[in-house]
C-alpha cells in the first residue's frame, strides 16, 4: 500500500495521527511542496502526476473553496485514467448535518463548511466502486486538536484505527460515523 495523505503531519491533525499508524505514508501540504487549493493550473497538474503513485489517499484537510472534493475528483480521474483500483478516504464532519437554516449556520463560514463537507460526502459515495475505485467517507465528530475546550472530543488515533480498519476491510464501506463519547482513554 502506497499512501498519500493531505495535511501536516507536524501538527495535531488527522495527517499526525495516520503518520503514527501508518510511517511509511507521505503527505501532501504546503510544507511538504504541495499546494492543494489549486488556485493556479500548476498546481493542480503537480498533484495530478504524483497521485498515480499511491492507491490510498486520506482527504484529510479542509480546503475553502470546495478543495476536498477538488482533491476527490481528481484522484479519482487519474487512477480511472490508469486502472489504478485505490481507495480514497475522505474525512468529514459532524457539521454535515447543519442545514443552511439551522441556528449555528447563521456564522456564514460555518455554513459553508457545513455545505462542503456535505457535498464532499455525497460525491463520494456517488463514486464508491465506480472503475473498481473504493471511496470511503468518515463522518467525524469533533476533533481534539489540542485546544484545551476540545480535550473531551474524538482523540485523533480514532480516526486513525478507523482509517486502518477501513483500508484493511474487504468491502465496500461507503460511509462510517465516528464521535467521541466524552470518556477519556486510558492508555
Amino acid at each position: 500500500m502506497n499512501m498519500l495523505c493531505s495535511g501536516n503531519p507536524n501538527h495535531i491533525t488527522v495527517a499526525s495521527a495516520v503518520k503514527n499508524y501508518f510511517p511509511t505514508a507521505k503527505f501532501a501540504s504546503r510544507a511538504t511542496g504541495y499546494d492543494l487549493r489549486f488556485w493556479d493550473a500548476g498546481s493542480e497538474t503537480y498533484f495530478r502526476k504524483q497521485i498515480i503513485n499511491y492507491d490510498v489517499f486520506v482527504n484529510s484537510s479542509f480546503i475553502c473553496g470546495g478543495g476536498q472534493l477538488a482533491l476527490l475528483e481528481a484522484t479519482h480521474e487519474e487512477w480511472a485514467k490508469i486502472g489504478i483500483h485505490g481507495h480514497i478516504i475522505n474525512i468529514g464532519s459532524t457539521s454535515e448535518y447543519l442545514g443552511v437554516n439551522d441556528i449555528q449556520s447563521k456564522d456564514q463560514v460555518y455554513a459553508k463548511y457545513s455545505i462542503q463537507k456535505r457535498a464532499l460526502r455525497d460525491r463520494s459515495l456517488q463514486l464508491n466502486g465506480l472503475n473498481n475505485i473504493k471511496t470511503t467517507h468518515i463522518v467525524a465528530g469533533g476533533l481534539n486538536d489540542g485546544i484545551p475546550e476540545h480535550k473531551n472530543w474524538l482523540d485523533l488515533t480514532h480516526i486513525a484505527e478507523t482509517i486502518v480498519w477501513v483500508v484493511e476491510h474487504p468491502c465496500l464501506i461507503p460511509l462510517i460515523e465516528i464521535r467521541a463519547n466524552g470518556l477519556t482513554r486510558n492508555e
